[in-house]
This record gives structure tokens, sequence and C-alpha cells, in this order.
């Protein structure tokens, strides 16, 4: 993208030269010859004004459309804030930037798309098949996954680290002498069963410890309801670890009711510290020692990097990760 100083250069003059003359400077006073040479100049390297450049972003913003293609149904993301949040944080931005939102979740394992909408590009938040992201494919060129990393030679991701967070965790529990860790998550059906970052993590890290026990490892589903009901069926009040990661703070909320009713304190007969600090984590009994996910700031880069990537017709993908941080509060025993 030519500059003024491109010009200059090209012209044999200085840029306050260039910036006066295309400006429309009366009283400079140049030669007929040199001002051929400043317009050949700009011709040659197709100089687009700044004001120009902006003006048509402007307008390019304004007729953008953006489609959010959920991996799960609207109810899961009325009972799951974390995901209430992203959209939150879409939403928002998309608002600020005057950018036209629309959105179409999972109902009875498809999307049903309107054939006659028009988009710019396509968030997509959660996890999805190789055959669904193929079809958003085609749908656009523009793409940007939340949540979940696909093929990064095509498409742009904003994303935790989760590996990093487990570490984060394990790191902290095991600074305050804990030995005995288990681990409560689950499995995401779009991913074919395969073993979730949070799980993969978890066993790598006890595993190089020498401490993995598999009797610790609980899986169910990613909600207050599943966290509920395999901690009232799988934990041994007999058999307990020193603490349990848990893999959302959804899951750790069922779980703190489930232990409660088994009679088992938290945390003095067991720790429980779990992800993504939701806005009841800090409400529950005990409060919830949890790593902080910003969410809405998830939300907001993904609008961000789809736009740019619109704007600047930018065909390699990005992969933004986006920081956290500990949230120390009262579910594990720190002496």
């Amino acid at each position: 993208m030519a500059t003024i100083t491109d010009i200059a250069k090209k012209a044999n003059v200085s840029p306050a030269t260039v910036s006066r003359v295309l400006n429309g400077d009366q009283s400079i006073s140049v030669k007929d010859e040199t001002r051929k040479k400043i317009y050949e100049a700009v011709e040659e390297l197709e100089y687009v004004p700044l004001i120009e450049k902006y003006s048509k972003r402007k307008n390019l913003s304004e007729e953008l459309t953006f489609l959010t293609v959920t991996a799960f149904s609207q109810e899961t993301e009325i009972e799951d804030p974390y995901y209430l949040s992203i959209f939150y944080g879409i939403e928002l931005e998309c608002k600020d930037r005057e950018i036209n939102l629309e959105k179409v979740y999972r109902s009875g394992g498809e999307f049903d798309f309107d054939p006659e909408l028009e988009i710019n590009g396509i968030i997509a938040i959660g996890s999805f098949t190789d055959d669904e992201i193929e079809n958003f494919s085609q749908m656009t060129d523009h793409l940007v996954f939340v949540d979940t990393e696909v093929d990064n030679c095509k498409f742009d991701s904003i994303v935790v680290n989760l590996k990093k967070v487990i570490d984060k965790i394990l790191d902290y529990l095991f600074e305050n002498g804990f030995k005995e860790i288990g681990f409560i998550g689950g499995r995401d059906d779009n991913k074919n069963d395969r073993l979730d970052q949070r799980e993969k993590a978890f066993i790598e890290y006890m595993n190089h410890k020498g401490l993995y026990n598999e009797d610790h490892l609980i899986l169910g589903e990613f909600s207050i309801d599943s966290g509920y009901k395999i901690a009232k069926e799988s934990i041994d009040t007999d058999n307990l670890p020193e603490a349990y990661v848990v893999a959302n703070d959804s899951m750790a909320i069922g779980v703190l009711r489930a232990l409660h009713e088994k009679g088992i304190k938290v945390p003095e007969d067991i720790s429980i510290i779990s992800i993504n600090d939701i806005p009841t984590s800090k409400f529950s009994i005990p409060p919830l020692t949890t790593v902080k996910i910003h969410t809405e700031f998830m939300g907001m880069m993904a609008v961000r990097t789809l736009k740019e990537r619109i704007e600047n017709k930018r065909a390699l993908p990005i992969t933004v990760n986006i920081p956290t941080e500990m949230v120390v509060r009262g579910s594990v025993k720190v002496d």
C-alpha cells in the first residue's frame, strides 16, 4: 500500500511537496514538470489517500452482516453463562461497529439456515464436525471460530490455551502441598469422543509426576445437572482424593451440592478448583477458586478479527490466545 513517502521517492521530491500538491495548496510554487512526476507516481503506485481509505472502510462496515452459528441449542446457551457471555461480547461489538447480526442455533442436531440470508462472514461458537465446518466454508470465505481451534491453515480462531490453564491449576495445587488429585470433566459429542483438552492435559501432567490415578477420573457432561449427578453417583466417601480439578464452574457448582449432600466438607475434607469464573462462582458455598476466562472479550475479538479479515482481504489465518488469571476464593484448602 503506497504512502506519500513512496511517491516522494519516486518523483524525487520531498514528502511535504507531495502532500501540498495532492491537497491542492495554491501557495506552493512547483514546476509543471514536477507536478507531472508526482501525478505519474501516484498513478503508477496506485496511491489512495488516507481519508478515502477510511471512507471506504466506514461504508463497508455499515453494510456488513455477520452470522453467529452456535454448536449447541438456545436452551444450553441460556443455562450456561459461559456461552451467554461470549455472545454478549459479540453483540456489544457488532452494535458498536454498526454491524448487522444474525444467529442460528443447533436444533435437533442440525442448523436451519435461511437460504435468502446474505452474510459477509460467520462466527462459529463451540465445536463442530468436519462436515459442518466444510458446509460453513461453502457459505463464506470469512470464518472465525470461538472456543475451539480448527484447521489453522484456513480459519481464524479465538481460543484459550486450556493446557496452560490446567498446568496453572496443577502447579497451584502442588505448590500448596496437594498430591492426590482427581479430575471431573466431560466429552464433546461433536469431537467424536476425543479427549477434551483439559482432560488430556490433566492426564499428561499427572502421569509426568507419576501420580495419575484413573479411579479419580470422572466424566459426564459440561453442566450443573451432570456435575451433580456424576458426583452423587461416582464419588466414594471412603476413597477421596485431596482435590478435584473440575472442567468448568457449572459442573463444579453441581459437584459442590452433591458433596454437601454426602456430608463431605469443602475445603476441609476435599478441595475443589475449576475453570471459567462465571458470575455465580463467587456466590457458591464455599465460593469457588477458579481460573478466569475473559469470555466477553473473546466475543469482541471474534468480531474485530472477522471485520479486519474482510476489510484487508487477509487470506492467512490467525489464532488469538486469550490470557487467563487465577481467582483464589474459598474452595481450596491452603495452609
